[in-house]
């Protein structure tokens, strides 16, 4: 009996310092919360504003590199767009690295698309680089995120509308001519029902 008084009345005398620390680790994580919130609602602002686009890039702030590639990518700005979606594409978070590799992808698909204008000084071997990249791109998205839609239509699509697959619907006829094989429609080769379709 006298035992058990003795302990309780220690737990008594440790009561308000246990409740001390506790009330110290509650705001230590209230504060840390209220900052993480705070520089998000930063960002939003720097980001809705546009004033994003001053602020320098760190190597450390991932979700800061791809706002700011985002914005550069919106205002045709690729060099630039994708030096920023590279920072992004090395986070710990794999939902921001999926997003910045399709990200690329997109930059050097419509990189392609646009060296494929030889009118306006583009050329096919670039077009060509430019479509392996993001080929390359794609299957990375897809590799952290399957489920990625996006990415899994674009990387359909730029092998539809890839030089070498353009190409691959016409044969040799016995005269010498060109021409397009039986089973072919609109001079793009049939691309097979496949379930793994996009996937490395």
């Amino acid at each position: 009996m006298k035992i058990q008084h003795k302990i309780r009345q220690q737990l008594l005398d440790n009561l308000p310092r246990a409740l001390l620390v506790l009330m110290t680790l509650l705001l230590l994580a209230t504060g840390y919360q209220f900052n993480l919130w705070w520089k998000a609602h930063q960002l939003n602002l720097a980001y809705n504003n546009k004033s994003i686009l001053k602020q320098s890039l760190n190597n450390n702030e991932y979700l800061h590199a791809y706002s700011v590639g985002y914005l550069l990518a919106s205002q045709n700005k690729p060099v630039e767009a994708q030096k920023a979606f590279n920072i992004a594409e090395v986070s710990l978070n794999p939902e921001l690295r999926a997003r910045a590799k399709y990200a690329i992808g997109n930059v050097h698909f419509e990189s392609a698309i646009a060296s494929s204008n030889i009118e306006k000084g583009g050329s096919h071997r670039r077009a060509i680089e430019r479509v392996l990249l993001a080929r390359e791109a794609y299957k990375g998205a897809l590799r952290i995120k399957p489920d990625m839609y996006d990415a899994r239509y674009n990387l359909e699509l730029i092998d539809r509308l890839s030089p070498e697959k353009r190409t691959e619907g016409y044969q040799r006829e016995p005269d010498g001519t060109i021409g397009m094989q039986p089973y072919q429609q609109n001079g793009s080769a049939l691309m097979k029902d496949n379930t793994r379709r996009g996937l490395p």
